[in-house]
């Protein structure tokens, strides 16, 4: 599994996410102008959290979280 990497080109200034191994990194040329004067972006992040029942909850859901309403969840909010 690779993760996504978001990037920003030097050069024409395009912005764009990009599916690469972490060794790969230095590698990536912008889509757009293929310049390889591109830097990676660092920007927010997401996890998801398996429950007990296999469902994923988005977030740090508590143990009461349905992964369907947040409205007992003391993780979501």
């Amino acid at each position: 599994m690779m993760p996504t990497y978001d990037f920003v080109c030097n050069d024409c200034h395009h912005y764009f996410s990009q599916f690469v191994a972490i060794k790969e990194k230095d590698k990536v040329r912008c889509p757009q102008c293929d310049s390889a004067h591109v830097r990676q972006r660092f920007t927010g992040f997401m996890f998801t959290k398996k429950g007990a029942n296999g469902e994923a909850a988005a977030g740090g859901g508590g143990s009461s979280c349905s992964a369907s309403s947040c409205a007992g969840c003391s993780g979501c909010s």
